[in-house]
This record gives C-alpha cells, sequence and structure tokens, in this order.
C-alpha cells in the first residue's frame, strides 16, 4: 500500500463537509480508491459542490503513482473551483 504523501498543513479541501486532506488521502490510500465518486462515500468529500473534485483526482492520481498532466486536471474539473488559492499549493501555475 502506498502511503499518502506528508501533509505539513491539514487544510480543509472539502469546504461543504469540512474534509481535510489527511482524512482524504487516509481513505484512498486504505481502501485503495480510484473514483472520485468512491471518495465522497468513503468520506463524504466532494459529495457538495464539487469544487474539490480536482484536488480529490490529484490525490487519487498521486496514489496510483499516475502523472496526469494538469492541463488535463485543469480542463476536467477547475471550473468547480470555489476556493482561490486552494490550487496554488498544488499547482504552481495556478
Amino acid at each position: 500500500m502506498n502511503l499518502p504523501p506528508a501533509v505539513e498543513i491539514d487544510e480543509v479541501i472539502c469546504q461543504c463537509y469540512q474534509v481535510t486532506e489527511s482524512t482524504i488521502r487516509n481513505a484512498i490510500a486504505k481502501s485503495d480508491l480510484k473514483d472520485i465518486d468512491s471518495v465522497t462515500t468513503a468520506c463524504e468529500a466532494g459529495g457538495g459542490c464539487h469544487s474539490c473534485h480536482i484536488l480529490i483526482q490529484l490525490f487519487i492520481d498521486q496514489h496510483r503513482e499516475k502523472n496526469t498532466p494538469m492541463e488535463n486536471l485543469v480542463h476536467d474539473h477547475a471550473q468547480k473551483v470555489k476556493k482561490k488559492g486552494i490550487l496554488s499549493r498544488f499547482f504552481k501555475r495556478i
């Protein structure tokens, strides 16, 4: 099992349900979750406004050691992001 990367600041990623990064990463690692819907089922993250879907997908991809280009994640999910600046910690060019 891949362990989640160290979380320096356990920031709330899902604002709707107040789910932190470590909770999301731990749920993904514990059950080897492969999609956003399964993360939502496991810990509720992503079940509200969907603004956090881009980061949930990033965490899933990191766990699976999949190097998804940032442009693909942005194209698929960035239009849902409501919390300005949330992506800057994860994506340097956003």
